[in-house]
């Protein structure tokens, strides 16, 4: 049972961390190759689709770590403070929690914000090539909109980074 806990939080952690990665690294800057007010809709598909996917990861991490602690440490030895090993897992908590509260604020507040840019639906061009005028510039707000969403984003990246290295000292 102990090997099962364990391979099922390895899997929730890296499923989690693994796609706040390629979030990162790779759909993110694949989002330059559309039009600013067309990247909205596409990033709230996704988003769609990646949360319910990262929460039920989430959901399985929170159930095997508890599991796991209890039996390892106890959760009444775990805030008596009294084992670096239990300063280090306590740690490790609170920046997952905080790591999860971070991808509920990008999932749930800032990606709908992004949908609110996208393209009008099937009303008629107004500017841009199309209507014999310059390209429409990106909306106000987008791309302060869109630093805020990155900086969310590679703070999520971080907080990883530290979770797997306090995990090396576990």
């Amino acid at each position: 049972m102990k090997a099962v806990l364990a391979l099922l939080h390895m899997v929730g952690f890296t499923f989690w961390v693994g796609g706040i990665f390629v979030y990162a690294l790779v759909f993110t800057p694949s989002l330059r190759a559309l039009v600013p007010a067309e990247r909205g809709k596409l990033l709230e598909a996704y988003s769609k689709r990646f949360g319910l996917l990262t929460w039920v990861a989430v959901v399985l991490v929170v159930i095997t770590g508890s599991l796991r602690t209890d039996r390892i440490i106890g959760f009444t030895n775990l805030l008596k403070f009294s084992t670096s090993y239990g300063n280090i897992l306590l740690v490790k908590i609170i920046l997952a929690a905080v790591l999860a509260f971070n991808g509920a604020y990008l999932g749930l507040k800032l990606a709908p914000k992004m949908a609110s840019f996208g393209p009008p639906s099937g009303g008629p061009k107004s500017s841009g090539p199309d209507a014999g005028g310059p390209p429409p510039g990106p909306p106000p707000g987008l791309l302060a909109l869109q630093k805020r969403m990155s900086a969310h984003l590679w703070g999520s990246v971080g907080l990883s980074v530290v979770i797997l290295l306090l995990t090396a000292l576990l």
